[in-house]
């Protein structure tokens, strides 16, 4: 296996100890140097070069940019969280067929529609829905933000509020209590 891949995956694994711990700062480390290693490898966004271990290095990096845009969740980091999701999106978007679904795409798809509600950007919100496919809007963490934003726009600021007790994942927690913030406001 290719050493700079091995290197990757070992730098890897500490974040993930560290992530497990709640150990933030660490975590904030070892992505900085996550991120500057995965730019050696040609197989990543935007070149997409065939290599021997693409489908690894395209793996590896779409669990390190989930992993990234849930860290700025725990660090309530709402920029990081844009940054972190806009380096993530293609991985979602243009690697059908190269690596198989991730199990936390729609909750991470979800969780961004959710922080376009809080920020009040309806029509990125709608940007956003408009190229998934039938099967991701049936899908429990993405119909919870369209649900949340059907009720804001017609003004039923009661069950955005009620919407905080029935999160589809843990790591909508954040993203709900500011919506309720700008609801009660």
């Amino acid at each position: 296996m290719d050493p700079k891949l091995v290197e990757v995956m070992q730098l890897f694994a500490r974040f993930k100890a560290a992530y497990l711990r709640s150990d933030l700062d660490v975590c904030s480390n070892f992505l900085s140097q996550l991120k500057a290693l995965l730019t050696k490898f040609p197989s990543l966004p935007p070149l997409f070069q065939q290599t021997p271990n693409a489908v690894e290095e395209l793996k590896l990096a779409r669990d390190i940019y989930e992993h990234a845009v849930l860290l700025s969740v725990k660090t309530e980091d709402q920029d990081a969280f844009e940054r972190d999701f806009c380096h993530l999106k293609p991985y979602y978007m243009d690697t059908c067929g190269i690596i198989p679904p991730s199990p936390v795409e729609y909750p991470i798809m979800g969780l961004n529609l959710l922080r376009l509600l809080v920020q009040n950007r309806i029509a990125e919100f709608h940007t956003e829905l408009e190229p998934l496919p039938t099967k991701a809007l049936e899908n429990p963490c993405i119909k919870h933000a369209v649900e949340l934003e059907q009720s804001l726009m017609e003004g039923a600021y009661n069950r955005v509020l009620s919407a905080r007790q029935a999160v589809p994942h843990e790591s909508y927690v954040y993203f709900m209590d500011l919506l309720a913030e700008r609801v009660v406001r």
